[in-house]
């Protein structure tokens, strides 16, 4: 007895259907992850923005009792900055265009404040993770 179309059931996909799917799902995941990337390393970037502006009111105070002058060492200002998972320790310097920086612990890139409070960033990616003015 011959099989009526009726009877015969198409289950599954094809495999231009998966392959099709698959497509889809790289290019959405070659969008989606950079920008995922980028998005984490600006909250990263904000903990050593952080940590730079109150560098820099430590070194405003020191350089009020000390003849206009800042600290050349971390250890001089009145301040304790913790450990982080993701920067190196902080450097300071006596010198107006930075008055410290702090580098991310994987060298991409190194930020910077003046003691105007201008954040400079030095690197590779600093275009895309500038969260500050």
């Amino acid at each position: 007895m011959p099989e009526n179309s009726s009877n015969w059931r198409n289950e599954g996909f094809t495999l231009i259907e998966i392959i099709i799917v698959v497509t889809i799902l790289g290019i959405l995941a070659a969008v989606a992850l950079p920008r995922y990337i980028g998005q984490t390393e600006r909250y990263t970037a904000s903990e050593g923005v952080q940590t730079l502006t109150t560098l820099l009111l430590s070194q405003k105070r020191y350089a009020l009792e000390n003849s206009d002058a800042y600290a050349t060492t971390l250890a001089s200002l009145d301040v304790t900055i913790p450990s982080s998972s993701y920067f190196d320790v902080p450097t300071v310097a006596n010198n107006a265009s930075a008055v410290a920086s702090i580098a991310r612990n994987t060298g991409a890139y190194t930020l910077s404040i003046s003691d105007a409070g201008a954040i400079s960033c030095s690197g590779a990616i600093c275009a895309s993770i500038k969260t500050w003015k």
